[in-house]
């Protein structure tokens, strides 16, 4: 009985180790696979770049350095703009605006080497 024993508490971590990496792989699976995010990625240098959505009370986004990116999930069913700004030597800069629909993957990225020569562009899927 005293070897029964010391099996089950042998198994007892391998056992619990996996099925706490199969629920994580589960649990990531649907976050990772989810394609309704509305992002933006700084591919310049030298500027931050923000997004603004008007409609939502003049929310924006977090302030994306250069290389970085930052995405949140709208719920679906609706259109609206989005405004790209970009920061730099003490200036914001408006690049544009465009109109997304909600609950879609929307990417903007923005690219440049100054506030003054940045420019972005839209994709969506």
């Amino acid at each position: 009985m005293a070897a029964l024993t010391r099996m089950r508490k042998t198994w007892r971590p391998v056992v619990v180790g996996a099925l706490v990496l199969a629920g994580l792989t589960t649990a990531a699976t649907p976050a990772a696979a989810a394609t309704n995010r509305t992002g933006l990625c700084n591919k310049g240098t030298g500027f931050s770049s923000t997004l603004e959505f008007p409609w939502r009370g003049g929310f924006t986004s977090h302030v994306v350095g250069p290389g970085k990116c930052w995405s949140i999930t709208l719920a679906a069913g609706s259109t609206e703009p989005v405004n790209v700004f970009v920061h730099g030597n003490g200036a914001k800069v408006f690049l544009g605006s465009k109109t997304i629909k909600t609950g879609e993957h929307n990417v903007f990225r923005t690219k440049g080497t100054s506030v003054w020569s940045a420019q972005y562009w839209f994709s969506h899927s």
